[in-house]
């Protein structure tokens, strides 16, 4: 591996630092492992969080260990993406990981719209919500400011709908 790929490592581990292993970024962490790309010798980093319930997403990225290119799927279109600037990379593993707590809420919201279409009662909804915030599993477990939110949906949802 040469020291460019090397110096790029080290620049991931710093910069996912401060969103790794925390429940609001769904426990996120990363890995990297060798790989090939065509005939040649590769870096793959697989970054991973999860939503709550326990859905688990993952970035791949797949670089060359002279680190003169970079391969990943966009998170935006799930295109694959080519590129030779190891800092484009990063950026993008960083605005993903930022992205987790939104994607978080929007998960648990979905989850609850799902339960008031299966017509469980507020009290039965706020069980599953419990069962969440009590969850071994990390990233699949919910924070005390998610569950407030999710408390304050079921109790919008149920005003809505007269429940």
């Amino acid at each position: 591996m040469s020291d460019t790929l090397q110096q790029w490592k080290q620049h991931i581990e710093e910069m996912l630092a401060p969103f790794a292993h925390k429940v609001p970024y769904g426990n996120l962490r990363f890995a990297f492992s060798e790989s090939i790309l065509g005939d040649d010798p590769a870096t793959n980093l697989a970054m991973v969080y999860e939503v709550p319930g326990g859905s688990t997403n993952q970035i791949n990225v797949i670089a060359r260990d002279d680190g003169s290119e970079f391969h990943f799927l966009s998170p935006d279109d799930h295109e694959e993406r080519i590129t030779t600037n190891a800092d484009e990379v990063a950026q993008m593993l960083v605005e993903v990981a930022r992205t987790v707590p939104e994607l978080r809420r929007k998960r648990l919201r979905e989850e609850i719209e799902r339960w008031f279409g299966e017509g469980r009662s507020r009290q039965d909804m706020f069980v599953e919500i419990n069962k969440l915030l009590q969850m071994d599993f990390k990233g699949g477990s919910i924070t005390h400011h998610e569950l407030k939110e999710s408390i304050n949906y079921i109790l919008e949802l149920g005003g809505a709908k007269g429940g």
